[in-house]
């Protein structure tokens, strides 16, 4: 066999080198294209997240009422009924408790300028000693003066103002439900129309890799999401039961950071720890350190038992990915697109590590298992449903 020469290595270089380049290129291209059609790939995004949400509940009820297009429509007037219930319970509420911490935190902002004013003495004559001109009680003085006064009007305008930079919210909630509700009625016929694009001898591959995707997108919003709200409203009980202020307003900031696993908890439970220590609570007697340890201890047991008993079982090991890779995603999404890109850089995640573990099984080898047929063209609304892959133990249904 001859040997690769200098001259032949050096042209492979070459060639990986230009690939490398090329791929460079492609990604920079592909982020100044989704960049310009942002406002479109959020609404894409949202309508997507909406539909997973609720696919499993559509197909529930076409069972019953044999019609797709009305088990649709009974879930969106559902959900419509649950939002105005949220509107108008939750809401006020909410805005309530948030004024209630603002006015509290300005209020005891003296009390906690006295207290490290009188910490600081000792450092202070320390530096007098030593002749240091500084001034640290001047320098705690001014960055108190310089704490700007927020409005709870102000701060909701500003929210409302971001918002509604590039579209209004009766644009976006309008389209968000219209495709939305085209993904939750033809969700099936849209990814057959797809795979019909490419040949057929690679159709049935295309399937079953869409559905090995399609299972764990599916499992991670219906499980992440519904899992992390539904502690959220837990905890609401458990903090109100407890008798730590601004229960709902921590319950809520925790059940969408439980969304985003492994970090996700201990950021969304950092308020709560801050509220308890400032405030303390009124129906757990004891100084704040055992107040701090009762309500450490309370989470940390229902997170566990969320984690470990009741996650396994609803949604299994949906993620599939090492934590450092979980974390640069969030990482990422939280540079590209803030809160949201966070939470749908997870299932982009998910989405890369199926297709990349399918790009190591030729097609070729997979066809020697499965026979190979065009999808049905007379059946367009029935889902291909392929050989479920060895590693998703969950038995899900796909969807969108």
């Amino acid at each position: 066999m001859k040997e690769p020469t200098a001259n032949d290595q050096w042209s492979t270089l070459q060639k990986q080198l230009g690939v490398l380049v090329l791929l460079l290129v492609a990604i920079l291209l592909l982020y100044q294209v989704c960049a310009f059609f942002s406002d479109i790939l959020r609404i894409l995004g949202i309508s997507i997240l909406f539909a997973y949400l609720f696919i499993g509940l559509v197909d529930s009820l076409q069972k019953y009422v044999h019609s797709r297009a009305l088990a649709v429509f009974i879930v969106y007037f559902g959900v419509t009924g649950v939002c105005i219930v949220g509107v108008v319970l939750v809401i006020p509420a909410l805005i309530g408790q948030v004024t209630q911490l603002l006015n509290t935190t300005y209020q005891q902002i003296p009390q906690w300028v006295e207290s490290l004013t009188k910490t600081v003495v000792p450092l202070q004559h320390r530096l007098d000693e030593a002749q240091v001109q500084i001034k640290v009680i001047d320098i705690i003085s001014s960055l108190v003066a310089s704490i700007p006064h927020i409005e709870v009007g102000m701060l909701f305008t500003r929210l409302s103002d971001m918002a509604v930079s590039t579209m209004t919210w009766i644009m976006y909630g309008l389209s968000i439900l219209v495709v939305s509700f085209y993904f939750l009625l033809d969700g099936y016929r849209m990814k057959n129309a797809v795979i019909r694009l490419f040949p057929k001898q690679h159709q049935m591959f295309l399937a079953f890799m869409a559905t090995d995707l399609d299972q764990s997108l599916q499992a991670f919003f219906r499980g992440q999401i519904v899992l992390g709200l539904g502690f959220g409203a837990l905890m609401v009980a458990v903090f109100s039961f407890l008798g730590v202020h601004f229960a709902l307003l921590l319950g809520i900031v925790l059940g969408i950071w439980e969304i985003i696993p492994v970090i996700g908890p201990t950021i969304g439970f950092l308020p709560v720890l801050i509220a308890v220590g400032i405030d303390g609570m009124d129906l757990v007697p004891g100084n704040r350190i055992m107040q701090l340890t009762v309500v450490f201890l309370v989470f940390q047991g229902l997170q566990w038992l969320k984690d470990n008993i009741v996650a396994p079982r609803y949604i299994g090991n949906v993620i599939g990915l090492h934590p450092v890779v979980i974390f640069l995603a969030i990482m990422i999404g939280a540079k590209l697109d803030g809160m949201l890109g966070i939470i749908f850089a997870l299932p982009a995640a998910c989405a890369i590590n199926v297709f990349m573990a399918h790009l190591h099984h030729h097609p070729h080898k997979l066809m020697e298992q499965i026979t190979v047929s065009p999808l049905p063209v007379d059946q367009p609304t029935e889902e291909i449903a392929p050989p479920e892959p060895a590693s998703q133990p969950n038995q899900v249904q796909p969807s969108v």
